[in-house]
């Protein structure tokens, strides 16, 4: 089964018709969804439990540090446990920080393979001052929900798998496997996003077609030339009857010996 999830939590950053098109967008390159679309606004409340239960278990505490006031201590990348040990104010607002207690951890990516944390990220925040709860917290919960035993997604979450490798283990959830894709990059070197302005996909058939094709090259599955011009249908069909995943990460290599990886050859 292949899921959609409406990660939507962040209200003040959420764009008004944003799943709309997601969601036409999905359609019209030819993927089709398993069962009812989950969206996080929806599930607040099964958050904040956890967040309850994780603090009744001594594993999360509040933190009331600013920003400004984490860079005077120089803990803003790696928090100093300051609240917990000084207590906190009862009149400032407070976020949820998760107590990490892994020195490093451990796991296997399907694509970048052994991968090991160095040192603990620190006490990460699983519920944030403005009141919204944090990504971290919520996509394991939901992992867990709608059993996800597979998860694939961009290079640039790699490093946040910790994390919540870290929360299924307080939560005493299963572990899904990770494959983190390499990414698509701008010519300065920045991801494509909303963030950097990058302009969304064509819906317009001939460029749905050609968009998959290049995906296909892309993440390294050499797909024939003659495939550029058929239908988006079958070349989906052509990438799942000769999708290998070993050949992902020998992607990065190829693009960089051909050249330009926008350019089909």
């Amino acid at each position: 089964d292949w899921l959609v999830r409406i990660e939507d939590l962040d209200k003040p950053r959420t764009q008004q018709g944003a799943e709309k098109q997601i969601l036409a967008a999905l359609e019209a390159y030819g993927f089709e969804w398993d069962g009812a679309i989950l969206r996080q606004s929806e599930r607040v409340t099964c958050y904040l439990e956890l967040i309850d239960q994780l603090i009744s278990e001594g594993k999360a505490f509040p933190c009331t540090c600013t920003r400004a006031e984490l860079q005077q201590r120089n803990a803003l990348h790696h928090y100093d446990r300051y609240c917990l040990t000084h207590g906190i104010e009862a009149d400032r607002k407070s976020a949820i920080r998760f107590l990490s207690r892994t020195a490093n951890q451990l796991f296997e990516d399907r694509i970048n393979l052994h991968q090991d944390s160095q040192c603990s990220s620190g006490d990460f925040i699983i519920y944030r001052r403005d009141g919204i709860v944090a990504y971290q917290l919520a996509v394991v919960a939901d992992d867990y929900a709608q059993q996800i035993n597979q998860v694939v997604r961009g290079r640039d979450l790699l490093e946040e798998t910790y994390k919540q490798i870290e929360l299924q283990q307080a939560l005493n959830y299963p572990r899904p496997e990770y494959a983190h894709l390499p990414l698509v990059l701008a010519e300065d070197g920045q991801k494509l996003s909303k963030q950097t302005l990058a302009q969304p996909l064509s819906l317009q058939e001939q460029a749905i077609s050609q968009n998959l094709f290049n995906a296909l090259w892309q993440l390294g599955q050499n797909p024939p030339l003659t495939l550029l011009h058929s239908d988006k249908m079958e070349i989906l069909k052509w990438g799942i009857e000769h999708w290998n995943i070993s050949k992902v990460g020998s992607a990065i290599t190829q693009r960089d010996r051909l050249g330009d990886p926008s350019i089909i050859p």
